[in-house]
């Protein structure tokens, strides 16, 4: 019915505005063919990252091995036993392994993809998806503001692969959480834009869903420039749309069907963002938990400016191949700035033909702002704004500020697709010139490619002017070689004289310019974070470095704090069957002893320690190889005592006593003199714990596993009360005779969590209340009297 309304509406039309195009406009076709060629390239860019996976390897570049691979390997071998994965035993004594969040636990992708494919093929999916979703989600975004298919693909190509999100492979959740903000701003535009009802019902609920689907991958930080990418977004819809009619307007059939042109809609994206809170708060609330017990908690505002970028890296615009490292500083993959050579240009040549831009102008220079604005943060410490944002209260725990980089690469992307827009107008305009002038090609003189193209040639030129430079500097040891340096300019040269020929009517330039950017961007990348960091699964696990021996004990790999720079020993190991008393995570539980100590090791049940410059200073160890370092008589891990010792500070306390008769506790406890018992680990499974214990009097039970206070204890099937024990353990009093002691871990921040999440799932149908409402649908004519005329907005 409304199909044959809509028709009769059009069919009133004059004939004369009845017109109905038989053949496609050639300005659609050419479109239509650049869209196929970025696609084109997109999928050979995932091919080349894809690769190694469809090679049968895994990735091993820095923490895709030496972390993420470890926790999706316990993680996957948890949901295939179908046991509880809350709590992790094999790192720091045993730590909140869904608060720390990168496991993304609860997030319904990682459930499917580990519980139901074999861990490598589960491994290679969970990286390689955000990447072709950035991509559709970016056309998606941008096709909505440009209009044009082949510019927003460019678009999507520039940022989906762009050198940040490449160079960040390393970092899946970051990526995952990434991938989501194309997305959320299309759908805002959706909301805040579109005219029909049913459209921005689905929109506020894909909102809701995106936002709590992020929350549920765990990357609290990235989350924050999400929101913070998501409000620019919307200041700018409101400054580009504040007096145009909103979109589909003409396709509604009354204006019952329309949100109305007078209705503020920023109140539904705020409700679908709580919705989408409240969805994430399975990960939300343990991460809150985990953070509030964390070392990262107690972090000074000094520890914010960790990885600030140094100014000079902005150099990489012009030379990405300049120092030795690609950059000024420790990570490359932290603080590569690099743009591409093609999108560089593209933004430059925006820039300088901003007047050209039309109805782009505005967003043109808001995007430009807040893109400078992103990479002024980005100096963290080198700059003046971030000072202020290093002394909030939750903020100053997110370090490195070079990660604002992320914002700007986001910005410089659209800039991009508005630069290949304007190409593409150059170029139509030339065709159509060419075609009514078979002289044109003569009257474009050799003055003219400078007149016209000098933007263009200037950022050439300074990027020769830095290669001259460097290569004079070449004897410093940050300095790359000349070849190496030279790729920048020969690059920069290339895109620019494919963008000459194709303003001047070439379509093969256009073409080459999409392969050149792809090519660009992929080498730049994908030579750092796959290329050659990759193996056979079995082969890397046999790679890692254990003790000698079979696992017996606890492995002490360092003693580097979280705000210390340096290497951090992989947690590889743990997949040779071995645990350890530290680890390497990104929210590292606080701990209370002083594990340079003998005796808090000892209490930990720590055997081997790894030989390095941090645990040097350990007294009393054992030397066994060049390797590693013997610790004498490690405690077991669950034993009974018979004293007590009340201590504020466990950290020196352990070291005045003899931790193999006495425990350090946070009050007074009495215990009657008798002989320990003893105490049996009879099961175990990661978070339960069951201990047979038969004492000749009542006596402490000690247990070298980490304590939190999600941790409840039952004697026999009554429940008992945990409580600390040498300052990073726990304990409880057991009576006279044998009982069984059955330890769970069930923390109140995952039950609450659970109940939010549910409450937002039941909320979501608030988000498709226009959906569900069928307005009645009213036909007009302009020949009935005025009553039966047309109802306005404000009817």
């Amino acid at each position: 019915m409304r199909l044959f309304v809509v028709l009769r509406k059009r069919m009133n039309l004059p004939m004369s505005e009845r017109v109905i195009e038989k053949t496609e406009p050639p300005a659609d076709r050419a479109g239509r063919n650049l869209t196929t060629w970025s696609v084109l390239a997109g999928l050979l860019l995932f091919a080349a990252l894809a690769g190694p996976f469809f090679a049968g390897r895994i990735y091993t570049a820095d923490d895709l091995g030496g972390f993420y691979f470890p926790i999706r390997a316990f993680y996957a071998h948890q949901l295939a036993q179908d046991q509880p994965y809350d709590w992790m035993p094999q790192l720091f004594s045993g730590f909140y392994l869904t608060g720390e969040g990168q496991a993304g636990s609860y997030h319904p992708l990682h459930q499917i993809l580990y519980r139901f494919l074999p861990l490598r093929a589960a491994l290679g999916w969970e990286y390689l998806l955000p990447y072709p979703l950035m991509m559709l989600g970016m056309w998606l975004c941008l096709k909505r503001r440009l209009g044009r298919s082949d510019a927003a693909m460019f678009g999507g190509l520039v940022f989906g692969f762009s050198c940040f999100n490449l160079l960040r492979f390393l970092h899946p959740p970051l990526i995952a959480v990434i991938a989501h903000i194309p997305w959320l701003l299309w759908a805002i535009d959706i909301v805040l834009v579109d005219s029909r009802r049913r459209r921005v019902a689905l929109a506020t609920a894909l909102i809701a869903l995106l936002t709590g689907s992020q929350l549920l991958i765990g990357h609290a930080q990235y989350v924050w420039y999400s929101l913070i990418a998501e409000f620019a977004y919307i200041l700018m819809l409101r400054n580009a749309v504040k007096y145009a009619a909103r979109a589909g307007c003409d396709l509604c059939v009354t204006c019952q069907d329309c949100v109305g042109c007078a209705t503020q809609m920023w109140p539904r994206v705020v409700i679908a963002k709580g919705i989408g809170l409240l969805i994430g708060a399975v990960q939300l609330l343990p991460s809150l938990d985990a953070w509030l017990h964390s070392a990262r908690s107690t972090a000074n505002p000094d520890f914010a400016f960790w990885g600030s970028l140094q100014p000079l890296n902005v150099l990489q615009l012009v030379a990405p191949y300049l120092f030795v490292d690609r950059v000024i500083g420790d990570n490359t993959h932290e603080f590569g700035l690099y743009l591409g050579a093609v999108p560089l240009l593209l933004i430059v040549w925006a820039v300088a033909r901003r007047r050209e831009v039309g109805p782009l102008g505005p967003p043109t220079r808001i995007v430009l702002g807040f893109g400078l604005f992103m990479l002024l943060l980005s100096f963290g410490y080198y700059g003046l704004i971030y000072h202020v944002i290093a002394w909030l209260p939750l903020l100053r725990t997110f370090r490195c500020p070079c990660r604002y980089l992320m914002l700007f690469q986001l910005a410089m992307a659209g800039l991009a697709a508005i630069g290949f827009l304007l190409l593409v107008r150059e170029h139509d305009q030339a065709r159509r010139e060419r075609a009514q002038d078979r002289f044109y090609a003569e009257r474009r003189s050799w003055l003219a490619l400078w007149r016209d193209f000098e933007p263009l040639w200037c950022v050439v030129g300074l990027s020769v002017a830095v290669a001259v430079a460097g290569i004079k500097l070449r004897h410093e040891s940050y300095i790359a070689s000349p070849a190496a340096i030279l790729v920048g300019p020969l690059l920069l040269a290339a895109a620019a004289t494919l963008m000459v020929l194709a303003a001047r009517g070439h379509s093969a330039a256009l073409k080459a310019l999409i392969l050149l950017a792809a090519f660009d961007l992929g080498c730049y990348g994908l030579t750092y974070s796959v290329y050659p960091k990759n193996a056979v699964m079995e082969d890397y696990v046999a790679s890692a470095h254990t003790p000698p021996g079979k696992p017996d004990g606890r492995v002490l790999g360092s003693l580097l704090r979280f705000d210390q720079p340096g290497l951090r020993t992989s947690d590889l190991m743990m997949l040779a069957g071995w645990r350890r008393a530290d680890g390497y995570v990104g929210l590292e539980p606080r701990r209370r002893l002083d594990y340079c100590l003998l005796p808090a090791l000892r209490v930990a049940g720590v055997r081997w320690v790894q030989r390095n410059a941090s645990t040097a200073e350990i007294a009393g160890l054992k030397p066994h190889g060049d390797l590693w370092l013997e610790v004498p008589h490690p405690l077991p891990r669950v034993r009974l005592v018979t004293q007590t010792r009340t201590g504020s500070d466990p950290g020196c306390d352990i070291a005045r006593i003899s931790p193999d008769t006495t425990a350090i506790c946070e009050f007074p406890l009495t215990l009657p003199a008798s002989k320990p018992g003893t105490a049996v680990l009879a099961a175990e499974r990661p978070g339960r714990l069951v201990i047979d214990v038969d004492c000749p009097a009542m006596q402490l039970l000690v247990v070298a596993e980490s304590y939190h206070s999600g941790w409840h204890a039952a004697v026999d099937g009554n429940p008992d009360e945990i409580f600390r024990t040498n300052g990073d353990f726990m304990g409880c009093v057991v009576g006279t005779g044998r009982h069984r002691v059955i330890l769970n871990f069930e923390p109140s921040s995952l039950q609450r969590g659970w109940l939010a999440s549910c409450l937002g799932l039941c909320l979501m149908p608030f988000c498709l209340i226009g959906v569900l409402a069928r307005p009645k649908v009213r036909v007009w004519n302009e020949d009935l009297p005025s009553q039966h005329a047309k109802p306005t907005a404000a009817d």
